[in-house]
């Protein structure tokens, strides 16, 4: 699977109030900002360098951008201040919201992101941290986090319109497109059951690496699910490059391959969001790989 690509807007770019806030919130003025690619939002999302050497890394975005994305800011903020400081999160600095623009302010990781395709060696250290997180998020500290099952029930309940709307599936899966569509609801039901908090968004792009950490960052979806959650997540994005490690044996884990399967393979039919041109392409990507994975694990 390739890494999410959009063309962000720059830090100079950004209102005055957002980039005062920034100078306030770090005690100094800025003198460096550098972009960062990957994700989908097209806001700001850059590395900071202050007069007094201090380090920083802010994402910010208004409605004139993409109207749906301060929303989801401010879900990573509420997250991550639920969360609270550990290892695998990003310290938080400072947050912003004058009613349009949303800003999140956070410690800057001097990490890379993993490489598509996975080297083994990356895929083992962040599947680790990511058992070792999930496990210290269930159940979830924030008790009022959404129902990861709720929030996408919608998008997990698309092959009812792939059917409806006559969208070619790969050649394994026609005629079947029933079976895996009650599949996918046996994932819905059990995603409802989960307790933990999940990031319910990993892939690639959304993780760092350092010579000692494993950081998850990009906690706008945060939501309530399975413990299991994350990880068949980011084994979909890992799949056909490493060994990946066995899955619970739990009923619902080919039913969300499934069912995520059908939302990207629908979504990338749909016309592109505004100031969002890649994401149908890389939906129809992913779609296709969340296929092969469900073929192979359902012997076909």
């Amino acid at each position: 699977m390739a890494h999410a690509v959009v063309d962000r807007l720059p830090y100079e770019s950004a209102p005055a109030g957002v980039r005062s806030w920034v100078e306030r919130s770090l005690g100094s003025s800025v003198v460096s900002a550098a972009t960062q690619q990957g994700g989908f939002s097209p806001g700001v999302a850059a590395r900071l360098v202050t007069s007094s050497g201090r380090r920083a890394f802010v994402k910010a975005v208004g409605p004139e951008l993409n109207p749906g994305t301060p929303q989801l800011i401010r879900n990573e903020i509420t997250a991550m201040q639920a969360i609270g400081p550990l290892p695998q999160i990003p310290g938080l600095y400072g947050v912003y919201d004058d009613g349009d623009w949303v800003g999140i302010l956070l410690e800057d990781i001097s990490g890379y992101i993993p490489p598509h395709p996975w080297h083994q060696h990356d895929a083992s250290r962040v599947l680790d941290a990511l058992a070792e997180l999930s496990e210290s998020l269930d159940p979830s500290p924030w008790e009022e986090a959404p129902v990861a099952a709720e929030r996408s029930e919608a998008f997990l309940s698309r092959w009812e319109l792939l059917i409806a709307d006559g969208v070619a599936v790969p050649d394994w899966a026609k005629g079947s497109e029933q079976e895996l569509a009650e599949l996918a609801r046996t994932g819905l039901d059990e995603l409802a059951k989960g307790s933990a908090l999940v990031h319910w968004d990993l892939r690639a792009d959304n993780l760092l690496l350092t010579e000692d950490r494993v950081v998850f960052i990009d906690w706008a979806h945060a939501s309530l699910g399975p413990v299991w959650t994350d990880t068949v997540i980011m084994c979909a994005d890992m799949y056909g490059a490493v060994d990946l490690p066995a899955l619970p044996d739990e009923p619902g884990v080919d039913g969300l391959i499934s069912a995520i399967a059908a939302g990207l393979l629908w979504g990338s039919t749909q016309p592109p969001q505004q100031n969002i041109p890649t994401m149908r392409a890389w939906q129809r990507e992913t779609a296709l790989v969340h296929f092969d994975w469900l073929r192979e694990r359902l012997g076909r």
